[in-house]
């Protein structure tokens, strides 16, 4: 076993990215919640590094969205986050994600779209595609051949169209999937995500039926983000249900994120001066008003 090594900058870094990061989900009218490190093992909690004391047993920094989905059954709420996240290890990956808890349907799934293109924006990232997927979609598609559930799911979690083909199905139906497994456009004819798409009118954003995620609380519409600089989804998110109330979100890989970030500066009052109590008074003033402020002394 490794630890990841990084250097002061990177924290500097990071801590940089999540500051920006709140900025932008608090204009949306996000509020930050913040959970203990250790939480009280429960099988609604996903994730986690898990250990015993004094005969019961507790998670170290498990999944945040388990969480909310526990502790905020009956809120209708925005909420974000900044985390750390392990999972079973003692190494862990930031996440930054928020939460939207009731509301309207294809509302909410515009919402935290542009939430998240906002919120990479905000970092200097522009160069970005989110897709777009669902699993109702893939339900229906199944119909009468359920029992090929989890090959087919097997399939679009690896991006294997080949566990499909190896099925004993019709080719009829097998051409069929195969169309469905490489759709990706901005009209699908389903009318719910076609809405969707419309409203959030950005070229980055597609309909991409071969998207899924494997988390066991999404219903139907799920998405994924992607720069074509890295290798992997740079975050993701979908919709679930919390006592009835629909509900949707996403998070984001801060490790990502790192290697992404353009970072700008921020232009800032420069101050200086002999007499020292001048000087931090005309600071103090300024930043009152909200003037960023940099004191050569």
């Amino acid at each position: 076993m490794f630890l990841l090594k990084r250097t002061i900058w990177d924290y500097l870094t990071l801590a940089e990215i999540g500051n920006r990061l709140r900025s932008a989900f608090e204009l949306w009218g996000y509020r930050e919640v913040v959970f203990p490190a250790i939480e009280e093992y429960s099988e609604e909690i996903r994730k986690g590094t898990k250990f015993a004391h004094c005969d019961g047993f507790y998670l170290i920094n498990p999944d945040v969205t388990s969480r909310i989905i526990k502790s905020f059954k009956d809120e209708k709420i925005r909420l974000y986050y900044i985390s750390e996240v392990l999972d079973g290890d003692i190494r862990g990956k930031w996440e930054a994600g928020m939460e939207l808890i009731g509301g309207s349907d294809v509302a909410m799934h515009v919402e935290t779209i542009m939430v998240a293109i906002t919120a990479l924006e905000s970092l200097g990232i522009e160069e970005f595609y989110i897709d777009i997927g669902s699993l109702r979609v893939w339900e229906e598609a199944i119909s009468g051949i359920s029992t090929f559930r989890e090959e087919v799911f097997q399939a679009l979690h690896r991006r294997n169209f080949g566990i499909i083909e190896s099925l004993p199905i019709s080719p009829g139906r097998k051409h069929m999937l195969w169309r469905l497994f490489n759709f990706r456009g901005k009209k699908s004819g389903v009318e719910k995500l076609d809405e969707i798409l419309k409203a959030i009118d950005d070229e980055r954003v597609f309909l991409d039926f071969g998207t899924v995620r494997p988390l066991p609380y999404y219903t139907d519409v799920i998405f994924e983000i992607y720069s074509p600089k890295l290798g992997k989804p740079i975050g993701g998110g979908g919709e679930y249900e919390i006592s009835g109330k629909k509900a949707i979100g996403f998070a984001l890989d801060m490790n990502a994120l790192l290697k992404l970030y353009i970072r700008k500066e921020r232009e800032r009052k420069k101050i200086d001066g002999n007499n020292i109590g001048e000087v931090y008074t005309k600071a103090r003033e300024l930043v009152k008003l909200g003037i960023p402020v940099e004191v050569r002394m």
